[in-house]
């Protein structure tokens, strides 16, 4: 498969999709839950701040500062972390939501994730390890020109949809209070191993990205087994 330049950018597209639809689910989760609209949109607004920010940063700061908060590009683990920061100051002055809305910001952190890699996948600002085989993508565009390689994006893209059903599934089930740790560790798991698979991770043993999903991944151990030692202690 061939991807050409296209008339308006899928990148922008999808990213303001993820957003889109991520925020709709989560608005209805927490209204459902009795929260009052306004929380919901201070919520919102604050994370969208502190996601765009975290992106940004976490780019510019892993790059060396080869880059700006002006011209770096997005990262998706920069954005999480930003929107965990936010859930936190949001908790702090609303702490009796904190709960519902970690759960339900958690929840749909996969769905943005997968949404988004399909602009990824159409445009190629990023791209997987030389590959000759099923699905095979080459570039031909503005921003690319080579190829074919691994589909990356579109195997993100099916992987975190099927971490977000799962964590669906939890949501709505007696099992719920896990939802946030195996949320965590599933998107951990999953961003780690597909690293593996990008052609920048070449001849390098632990990315950065790497390295904050192995943090992620004990931070949602640890959440595990407090939620546990609570629901005993129940």
């Amino acid at each position: 498969m061939v991807m050409r330049t296209f008339p308006i950018s899928p990148y922008i597209i999808t990213f303001l999709l993820s957003f889109v639809i991520s925020f709709i689910i989560v608005f209805i989760l927490l209204l459902k839950k009795g929260i009052e609209p306004r929380f919901i949109g201070y919520s919102m607004l604050l994370n969208i701040v502190l996601i765009l920010y975290g992106a940004k940063l976490y780019t510019t700061i892993s790059s060396g500062f080869q880059y700006n908060l002006l011209n770096a590009g997005p990262s998706s683990l920069g954005g999480v972390v930003g929107l965990f920061i936010g859930i936190f100051i949001f908790g702090r002055i609303y702490t009796k939501y904190q709960k519902v809305f970690l759960q339900a910001y958690t929840l749909v952190i996969p769905l943005m994730y997968s949404i988004a890699k399909i602009g990824c996948y159409l445009t190629g600002c990023c791209h997987g390890i030389p590959y000759k085989g099923p699905m095979a993508i080459s570039y031909h565009n503005d921003l690319l020109q080579g190829g074919p390689y691994f589909p990356i994006q579109l195997t993100e893209t099916i992987i975190f949809a099927i971490i977000f059903l799962i964590g669906v599934g939890m949501y709505f089930s007696k099992q719920n209070y896990q939802v946030v740790p195996v949320t965590m560790i599933l998107c951990a798991v999953g961003k780690f191993s597909l690293e593996y698979l990008r052609e920048e991770h070449a001849g390098t043993l632990l990315s950065t990205n790497q390295w904050v999903c192995i943090g992620f991944f004990l931070w949602g151990i640890i959440l595990i087994l407090q939620n546990n030692k609570s629901s005993k202690g129940l």
